[in-house]
């Protein structure tokens, strides 16, 4: 759970709170003895999504709000996400949730990027983005997620920090809805959509890409499904799509949740089932689909040794596999996992669970949101996404070492020595060989290239695949979530462009990756969550 200290902004990190505490309100003003909370409307210049409108706070009395103060890249204001659609769910239409995105990287600051998040988590509720923190600063807002509680006649009661606190908001509305049920109001709010605003597409924000052999694997992220081709981009099978769910099988009838990590293993591909927190493996030749780690249930931080179906998992994220031993980011625990696929055995490998950038060992180390892995030789390297970090781990001495980045909130796009260079929550990386490294630098919308001789990150020039120097504009990144390294084709999950990108790291093209043959019938974009 993320904290933010003013006037700098800088990071701590405090134990979850899991109460509805007062609010230290600005100075109160009231007649006849009412309380009434002094006037505050959104800024007329701060954007809405999913509105035909925008809304002001006066025209919801009549109404319980809460008010969810979050940031897209926080793994922790993603899973609040299920909480709130529980609630309007079971308060429709006595309950107006809103959410105030405050951000904290540069990148998060945009609404062409803010929006393409709407559309992948399926956020159906009214957001606005609150770049100048003007609401979170009223409010009391010190961390994230929070959620504030206003009342159908517009007094602030209270607030939650962090994660697990359904029950908590739960008790409280339907509290407030019979004590004040007469002056509960039903008009629906002016909801618009974002995701009934865009095109269609072969592939909906991809997030991780593998190759191996004649394969290529695709996690089609916000089509619920992964997709298999040769190297040609021929698609060979899809499993799973277009609606999001939990069911093994062929591959027609399985179902996913916003997958992420994926890497193939001889016939077997592997799945980070981020959305239903499990480990998904899929046979190439009989096409069926199992699980073969995780309940279903979103485990806390946990240290020890586990039967993989008889525990849960908290948002995994990026895959890497040696010696039948499948490595996992957890990047909801702040955690890198273990599972042993000869004896089903999973366990936690490094990380202590608190969110932070420590180095050391594998027990005492500290993770801060890890979303990529790539193994070379007895190196495991990680790109920690919140800290915007690139950690190592050596498997045989099991210890963790940073190579780049300095804390929760370092960041920006900077080359040169590793002690200098700030990368931008950075969530994929690939080991070319044993000195280079390649990193999706994912907010920076860039791929930057390590040089563990040197202990350099720089830049990687991308040329355009046309010769025609009226076109020499080589293709943009958006946000590039993934990467694979295959000799020198490298493949890049070219996130909110929906597509796959193919870089030649000798001429430093970079090019369409064409994907042929993806049927029709798995087109659709689907509310995600």
């Amino acid at each position: 759970m993320p904290t933010i200290r003013s006037p700098r902004f800088r990071l701590y990190r405090f134990a979850m709170i899991a109460l509805l505490a007062t609010i230290p309100w600005p100075a109160w003003s009231g007649d006849e003895g009412q309380i009434t909370l002094p006037s505050f409307e959104f800024s007329p210049d701060m954007p809405w999504l999913n509105v035909s409108k925008p809304i002001r706070l006066s025209e919801l009395k009549g109404k319980v709000v809460v008010l969810d103060f979050w940031t897209y890249g926080c793994i922790n204001c993603v899973h609040v996400l299920e909480d709130l659609k529980t609630l309007e769910t079971k308060y429709h239409p006595y309950l107006a949730v809103i959410g105030v995105h405050t951000p904290k990287f540069d990148r998060e600051k945009e609404l062409k990027a803010l929006r393409n998040i709407v559309v992948r988590y399926g956020i159906e509720h009214p957001v606005v983005n609150d770049v100048e923190f003007r609401a979170g600063r009223y409010y009391g807002m010190r961390a994230w997620p929070t959620q504030v509680v206003i009342d159908p006649q517009g007094i602030p009661l209270g607030k939650v920090i962090g994660e697990g606190n359904l029950d908590i908001l739960d008790s409280a509305i339907a509290k407030l809805i019979e004590e004040q049920k007469d002056r509960l109001d039903p008009t629906p709010l002016p909801i618009s959509l974002e995701s009934e605003k865009l095109e269609r597409s072969p592939l909906a924000a991809p997030g991780k890409v593998t190759i191996s052999g004649r394969y290529v694997a695709i996690s089609d992220t916000l089509h619920n499904r992964v997709v298999l081709a040769d190297r040609s981009g021929k698609v060979l099978q899809v499993f799973g799509g277009p609606k999001p769910g939990h069911a093994d099988g062929n591959a027609i009838n399985a179902r996913f949740s916003s997958p992420q990590g994926i890497v193939i293993n001889g016939n077997k591909i592997y799945v980070a089932d981020t959305g239903n927190h499990l480990i998904r493996a899929l046979d190439i030749v009989s096409e069926d689909v199992t699980t073969i780690a995780g309940d279903s249930s979103m485990e806390q931080p946990r240290q020890g040794k586990f039967k993989a179906m008889e525990i849960g998992l908290r948002s995994p994220w990026g895959l890497a596999i040696k010696d039948e031993k499948l490595y996992i980011a957890m990047a909801g625990s702040h955690q890198i996992w273990r599972l042993n696929l000869a004896t089903g055995e999973l366990s936690d490998y490094a990380g202590s669970g608190r969110e932070g950038l420590q180095d050391g060992s594998l027990s005492t180390s500290r993770f801060s949101q890890p979303s990529g892995l790539s193994i070379q030789g007895d190196w495991l390297f990680v790109a920690d996404a919140e800290d915007s970090a690139i950690r190592r781990i050596n498997l045989k001495d099991e210890k963790v070492e940073t190579l780049v980045g300095a804390g929760l909130f370092d960041f920006g796009d900077v080359d040169g020595s590793f002690d200098e260079a700030r990368l931008q929550h950075v969530l994929g990386i690939a080991a070319i060989d044993a000195y280079r490294v390649i990193a999706a630098d994912t907010y920076n919308h860039k791929i930057k290239l390590l040089d563990l001789r040197k202990k350099t990150v720089s830049t990687l020039p991308l040329k355009s695949p046309s010769t025609d120097a009226s076109q020499h504009e080589p293709p943009r990144l958006d946000e590039p979530g993934g990467l694979t390294v295959d000799g020198n084709l490298v493949l890049i999950a070219d996130t909110n462009n929906n597509r796959i990108m193919a870089y030649d790291i000798v001429s430093g093209v970079l090019s369409p990756w064409k994907i042929d043959r993806l049927n029709t019938r798995h087109l659709a974009l689907p509310n995600n969550r």
